[in-house]
């Protein structure tokens, strides 16, 4: 089996024991890991345009929030970011300047949910799961709500809200943990990789 994962820091760790690697070795399976640290959700269904040529048997998608903005560069411009490194260069900057001068929440309300219906419509010939990093749950809406229901999607919570319950780092209960090792991976400790690999593994059932 050749699952593609696709989507933001939520799915970007998938180092041992991580939910990805919990996942890939129960259904012994082989991965083609496309999570990037602050993506954007131009650049997730991007990234799906271009893994569909190789066949993944499975899509899990980690959909990111409305307010990060689509760029050449696939930098992670989200306002936080953008505040911190304004001071970098030119594209910073332009990132930056966009938040506080131009930024119309609806219309990136709007583009979202009309990106995350995209990928799942390109790849509807293909199984998927669809996990939310976030929803309007935490961080609401300013003009429309942004939450899509799609077939196959997990939408009891998001995988920020599951993470807020998994912060304290676990990393001393376990015996294979090495010096040096994440002890937030994908946000929360292994305890909370090991929920949404559950979360996973009931989906496809």
């Amino acid at each position: 089996m050749k699952i593609a994962l696709i989507g933001d820091s939520f799915c970007a760790d998938t180092g041992y024991k991580t939910w990805p690697d919990l996942v890939k070795v129960e259904l012994k399976a082989s991965f083609i890991s496309k999570g990037v640290l602050g993506a954007n959700q131009y650049t997730i269904l991007r990234q799906t345009k271009k893994l569909l040529n190789l066949d993944p048997d499975l899509i899990i998608f980690t959909h990111t929030d409305p307010y990060r903005l689509a760029n050449r560069h696939d930098r992670s411009l989200g306002a936080r970011p953008c505040e911190m490194h304004k001071d970098d260069d030119a594209v910073w900057r332009a990132g930056h300047d966009y938040f506080e001068q131009i930024m119309d929440f609806g219309f990136h309300e709007l583009s979202h949910i009309a990106l995350v219906n995209e990928c799942w419509k390109i790849g509807c010939k293909t199984k998927m799961l669809h996990l939310y990093s976030f929803s309007t749950k935490e961080l609401n809406y300013r003009d429309y709500d942004w939450d899509v229901y799609l077939p196959n999607a997990y939408t009891e919570k998001s995988l920020a809200r599951i993470s807020y319950d998994y912060q304290t780092p676990d990393s001393h209960k376990y015996d294979w943990i090495k010096s040096g090792w994440k002890t937030l991976p994908n946000h929360m400790n292994y305890e909370g990789n090991k929920v949404v690999s559950e979360i996973v593994l009931d989906m496809l059932q």
